[in-house]
């Protein structure tokens, strides 16, 4: 990991922390298998009671590999698909050592329920280019994942539950708003808005906790929002980017005083590169402006809506009132649970920061996977 990756982020503390250096430079794009399914193995847990098929399947042009973890000895209909948030991400959505999605499923089976996690294009067994990857590559994605497991002799499903995590959560409402296969969907953390609100107050956030005036922090607030628009656009990119240079110098100046003015110039014009760069990518600029609530506001099934009251990158301030005018207007079926204490990815945190989460126990808050399977069994 380099040095973007320790920058950016868009559901990240200090912005884009989760567009990693794979955005950039380095990310190993997997040799495309021939083979159109690949049972790589079959492990059944005693201890665990389930079993895991490690699969490898082809869709769009390119390979995806997963784990199917299905209850032994029974014979199930649903099939829960999970999509991760923001980045590229491993199947388990792996956070500092926790295996997020991998704990869900573990829970899941145990409850009689089965699941398929996934690889991100790019990432471990599947194959293709995440950076250039959009909204709705992601969403094609997800209904091939559906087609193949509908249409399969062996694992095959009836009917799919949609679990999606942050920017995951955008992935499936869009493709359960008009696939009727989906019967129910499940957004853990997943936003309102489109993600440049997110980005925006994210940006502000990030330096709440500091003694900058006020003044400062709108100006570097409004610098982030002036070089998206013209990047999207083509429009006064050079007279956004100079502003996004001196709007960072002013703070790099009040947070560093010591150091030297061509230091700082050096820091500003490298912050400037760096973030017209990410700010251009498709794996980023497909969800800046896409407003989920109107898919929201299409569906017709249940939907169970999972928010930490410490989640500092999809907070219930900005997001939960959106998505909930958004479901009543379609006249759905809906339950929200807010954990008081869940971050982002529903750890029991202390302040809900980015630097906190490697430092937490890796499980999840009390009651977190029981609400899920309940819900999904009772709807």
């Amino acid at each position: 990991m380099n040095k973007y990756a320790k920058s950016f982020g868009i559901f990240g503390i200090t912005f884009l922390t989760f567009f990693s250096s794979a955005f950039l430079s380095n990310l190993k794009i997997a040799k495309a298998e021939n083979k159109s399914l690949n049972i790589k193995k079959s492990i059944f847990s005693r201890k665990e009671n389930m079993n895991e098929i490690e699969i490898i399947m082809q869709v769009n042009n390119i390979n995806i590999g997963g784990t199917l973890t299905i209850p032994p000895q029974q014979r199930i209909n649903s099939l829960v698909i999970m999509s991760s948030g923001s980045g590229p991400q491993d199947r388990d959505e792996t956070l500092d050592g926790f295996k997020i999605f991998k704990e869900i499923a573990k829970h899941l089976s145990t409850q009689g329920i089965a699941t398929f996690r996934y690889d991100d294009r790019g990432v471990g067994e599947s194959t293709g280019d995440f950076t250039n990857s959009t909204l709705q590559d992601h969403s094609e994605d997800l209904k091939e994942i559906m087609n193949f497991f509908k249409s399969h002799k062996k694992y095959q499903f009836k009917d799919f539950i949609l679990f999606g995590h942050s920017q995951g959560g955008i992935v499936t409402a869009n493709v359960a708003a008009e696939n009727q296969d989906v019967k129910k969907i499940v957004l853990m953390g997943a936003p309102s808005v489109p993600l440049i609100e997110v980005v925006l107050y994210q940006v502000r956030q990030e330096y709440i906790s500091t003694n900058l005036d006020k003044a400062l922090i709108e100006a570097e607030v409004s610098a982030h929002n002036r070089l998206m628009r013209a990047i999207k656009d083509n429009n006064k990119l050079d007279k956004a980017l100079k502003t996004f240079k001196e709007s960072s110098k002013s703070i790099l100046s009040k947070l560093k005083p010591n150091e030297p003015n061509a230091k700082i110039e050096k820091m500003a014009t490298n912050k400037t590169n760096e973030f017209e760069i990410v700010y251009a990518l498709p794996s980023l600029t497909s969800f800046l402006y896409y407003d989920p609530s109107n898919d929201y506001e299409r569906l017709q099934l249940p939907v169970l809506g999972l928010f930490g009251g410490k989640d500092l990158q999809v907070t219930i301030e900005q997001n939960k009132d959106r998505m909930e005018n958004a479901l009543l207007k379609s006249q759905i079926n809906f339950h929200f649970v807010t954990f008081d204490d869940a971050n982002h990815y529903f750890q029991k945190a202390k302040t809900g920061q980015r630097e906190e989460y490697g430092t937490l126990d890796k499980k999840f808050v009390d009651g977190f996977l029981e609400e899920i399977s309940t819900w999904i069994l009772n709807n």
